[in-house]
């Protein structure tokens, strides 16, 4: 069933489970092994890394996530297997993740995707942090069928999102 390779692959990248290596995900009748970078895309914010963690539910939440994730210990946060239909907020999903396309239309567009977005802050200096966002999705067409389940791979524009408007919550 899709939802237990969504949960699974959700686990595993931060919200506990399997390791990525161990993930075998189907994707149109073949298998295949599939290398994520768990560490996600880098982003410097200009301000303090306790700003930034404290700034950043806000930051989710306003952009459509439900924050469902939270481990302070290491300043990682988000939303794990979020389950989302056409648009994450006001904006087309395919503006965030690729899916791949049937006909020329975007199948994030169509199909209900399991989307992980985890972001983790880390400190550069008294006055920068880093931050490391994860996006990753998996798509199933409304037929259901386990062989219509797709990877959906990020596009870089959420990950953008999130470092401006961190920038803009925490200006000094």
């Amino acid at each position: 069933m899709v939802s237990d390779l969504i949960w699974a692959v959700s686990l595993a990248m931060g919200c506990g489970g399997t390791p990525m290596d161990r993930q075998i995900p189907t994707f149109r009748n073949y298998r295949f092994s599939q290398k994520v970078d768990t560490l996600g895309v880098e982003g410097l914010v200009p301000a303090p890394a306790e700003r930034v963690w404290e700034a950043l539910p806000a930051v989710l939440t306003d952009l459509g996530l439900e924050v469902n994730f939270r481990e302070p210990a290491t300043q990682r946060i988000g939303a794990c297997y979020q389950k989302v239909r056409v648009r994450l907020g006001k904006v087309s999903l395919s503006t965030f993740i690729d899916c791949g396309d049937n006909r020329g239309l975007p199948n994030a567009d169509r199909y209900e995707v399991g989307l992980t977005v985890l972001v983790t802050v880390m400190p550069t200096s008294a006055t920068t942090a880093k931050i490391y966002t994860f996006l990753l999705g998996v798509g199933l067409n409304a037929s259901g069928a386990a062989s219509d389940r797709i990877w959906c791979f990020s596009r870089g524009a959420l990950e953008e999102r999130i470092r401006h408007a961190l920038e803009e919550r925490t200006r000094m």
